[in-house]
């Protein structure tokens, strides 16, 4: 009997397979699945009711059987599911808008709308902006970087279907709607060359509770927020964000930075003037990636230094990836000294958990070397595996006239499970050979050295010590150094994307 059960079961379990492997379920027997008839339908009607979903709807739809896995991909193949709407300098935008609005709308996957003309009017930017409203966009963009004055958009009045919103070089209005709802769809947003206020910015966020992107590029925001308005509001699920030559304009007197709290922030990358960040981040943020880049040619004073701590999560043990500036590895060692300043030394002086570090070397000075080994001995990060140095293609500094010292490292201890070293923009220079002798020297463990550089064959380098000289030829022979004059691919940083060339 009990083999009789399990070859029913056993049976069953076939059919139901067979089914999922058609699409659609095959009533056989008294113990066969229930019949699924939606299933049944042509791939074509079946595509056709993805259409009429969400995004994230139609992909959960695969779970129905396999004969719906991946189905949803194939609803775009109809061209009407995105709109691709480029002005020319001569095109109307009128003549558009009626060829638009003259056919019946249906829901839309993607609008994108891109205006090469110099004086595009406020009301047709609206139509065409009602337009995908009324087609409930999932991911509109809008690119005005080509027109003059400032128009606006008005999130509000968008699709409550929107997931993705991009705009360039458009201002957002004011948030005061009586009637205005959140836009729980809204996952991401990418602002280019906008124009806002703090306090319009803090609405936005309001509207956006299930936000997990934000990307700020070259965007300026006015109005510093002063006492209880400089808390913004709590974003749950933000988990990345990204701010690029973003500036806040003048700080008046009791203005602070917008507090932002995001527990879920993973990922926050800046690039921008010292300090000029509008909003701070949460305390109890746990980052796994840090990119910070500060552009300042001149060393700030101590006491802004001395508040970089209040910009930064409480505790960064569970950051795995950092990418820091010459520049910052300046202010961290002068914050290392700093008694004042014991809250931020806190924070870096135990990174056990970074696994790679990049270094932008934006400039190179006497002391560069000596800065890395105290920043590296400092932040104790005993566990790096991977290590970037991005030189600088010229120095206005004679690189010739930078020695240092072999002690300048950090100890065997510090960079033992260093077991990748990738130079970048590596032109034989004295300074430079010094460099990778010493990590040569130092990492113990150290598996694969690239260097990229114009010259693949070692150059003729003065002053140099003979020991070090030696010491790189003997790793080039044995294939320890690898030489290339292209940027491998396969050996990128986490940050491959960088905000300032060097």
């Amino acid at each position: 009997m009990a083999l009789e059960s399990g070859g029913g079961a056993a049976a069953t379990r076939a059919k139901r397979r067979r089914a999922d492997e058609q699409g659609k379920d095959v009533a056989e027997g008294p113990e066969a699945a229930p019949a699924c008839h939606i299933s049944a339908l042509p791939d074509d009607l079946r595509r056709r009711i993805l259409t009429h979903l969400p995004l994230k709807d139609a992909i959960r739809s695969g779970a129905l059987a396999r004969g719906w896995r991946d189905l949803w991909k194939s609803r775009w193949a109809d061209p009407t599911s995105s709109r691709d709407i480029h002005l020319l300098p001569g095109d109307n935008p009128r003549k558009v808008l009626e060829s638009l609005e003259s056919v019946p709308r249906r829901r839309l996957d993607r609008f994108s709308f891109v205006s090469d003309r110099e004086k595009l009017r406020q009301p047709h930017l609206k139509r065409f902006l009602a337009y995908a409203a009324g087609c409930r966009v999932e991911d509109l963009r809008v690119d005005l970087s080509r027109c003059h004055g400032r128009l606006t958009f008005h999130l509000p009045l968008s699709s409550p279907l929107l997931a993705h919103l991009s705009l360039r070089n458009v201002d957002i209005c004011h948030m005061y709607y009586k009637r205005a709802r959140p836009f729980y769809a809204l996952e991401s947003i990418h602002l280019h060359s906008v124009k806002n206020t703090s306090v319009k910015f803090s609405k936005v966020m309001e509207f956006c509770p299930r936000l997990h992107t934000l990307d700020l590029r070259r965007c300026h925001f006015s109005g510093m927020l002063c006492g209880a308005n400089a808390c913004g509001p709590v974003m749950p699920n933000l988990r990345r964000i990204t701010v690029e030559e973003c500036y806040s304009g003048e700080v008046t007197r009791g203005a602070v930075p917008l507090n932002l709290p995001a527990p879920s922030l993973r990922s926050f990358r800046y690039s921008g003037r010292f300090l000029d960040c509008f909003f701070c981040l949460a305390n109890n943020a746990a980052l796994t990636d840090l990119y910070i880049c500060f552009e300042n040619t001149i060393f700030p004073d101590p006491q802004p230094i001395g508040h970089l701590s209040f910009y930064f999560p409480r505790d960064l043990t569970g950051l795995s990836v950092l990418t820091i500036s010459s520049n910052d590895v300046r202010i961290v060692c002068s914050v290392f000294n700093m008694r004042a300043t014991s809250e931020w030394t806190k924070k870096m002086n135990n990174l056990r958990s970074l696994r790679e570090l990049q270094l932008l070397m934006l400039g190179i000075e006497k002391d560069s070397l000596v800065n890395i080994g105290l920043f590296l001995k400092a932040c104790n990060c005993s566990n790096l595996e991977r290590l970037f140095v991005q030189l600088p293609a010229t120095s206005d500094v004679p690189l010739e006239d930078l020695v240092e010292e072999a002690q300048v490292l950090p100890p065997e201890d510090v960079i033992a499970n260093l077991r990748m070293v990738k130079v970048m923009n590596f032109n034989w220079r004295r300074f430079e050979v010094i460099l990778v002798s010493l990590l040569l020297r130092k990492a113990t463990s150290l598996h694969k050295l690239l260097l990229v550089s114009p010259n693949i064959n070692p150059q003729h380098v003065p002053d140099v010590q003979e020991a070090d000289l030696s010491l790189l030829k003997e790793a080039l022979a044995c294939g320890r150094i690898i030489v290339s004059k292209s940027d491998d691919l396969a050996t990128q940083p986490f940050h491959s994307e960088v905000f300032i060339k060097v």
